[in-house]
């Protein structure tokens, strides 16, 4: 392992364009990751994994023929190449190190093709390594292996209210049904 970027980085990179126009512009696409003002040099090689992995998810709602799907196997064909340029148990360790700030979030397809674009971009500036320190935790009681909420919060409100409100409906049926054969 060299631990050099470059050549897994390809012409291809101008397919981003057309998987931007093909996805509608308002479609959210989750992804983990982990800012550059946090991870400092060592950004690009901390975001590989987790942006791979969400280029699988999304490559799987397409059908087997699709264009979108061929195009977003192209990325992640180029960000695994990125990541076997680097020895695995210790980009596993670096990973670990920051686990805790890594966050959670969507993003409008636009801004994840752009993402996609900025990581390629600074990984085909030069080398990269994994010697980073993480600051520390912004949670003390935060443990390695839980995520920062990213910018879901409101949305995690109403999705915990949602089994509550989903009870109440066969709930109001059967007081509905009562009243019906008491007054019968």
């Amino acid at each position: 392992c060299s631990g050099k970027f470059g050549t897994p980085i390809t012409d291809d990179v101008s397919k981003l364009s057309l998987l931007k126009q093909n996805i509608p512009s308002d479609y959210e696409i989750p992804v983990s990751y982990i800012p550059k003002e946090v991870a400092g040099t060592c950004w690009v090689v901390l975001n590989i994994y987790p942006l791979e992995q969400s280029l699988r998810k999304l490559a799987n709602m397409f059908g087997a023929i699709s264009s979108n799907k061929e195009n977003i196997i192209v990325f992640i064909a180029m960000l695994k190449s990125l990541r076997f340029t680097f020895n695995h148990e210790e980009l596993e360790t670096a990973m670990q190190v920051f686990q805790c700030h890594y966050r959670e979030g969507s993003l409008m397809s636009g801004l994840y093709f752009d993402y996609i674009k900025d990581v390629l971009h600074a990984a085909s500036q030069g080398t990269s390594g994994l010697s980073c320190k993480p600051p520390p935790c912004l949670n003390p009681h935060q443990t390695p292996g839980t995520i920062i909420r990213g910018q879901k919060e409101g949305r995690d409100s109403w999705s915990k209210r949602t089994p509550l409100l989903l009870a109440l409906i066969p709930f109001t049926a059967c007081v509905v049904i009562v009243v019906w054969l008491v007054s019968k």
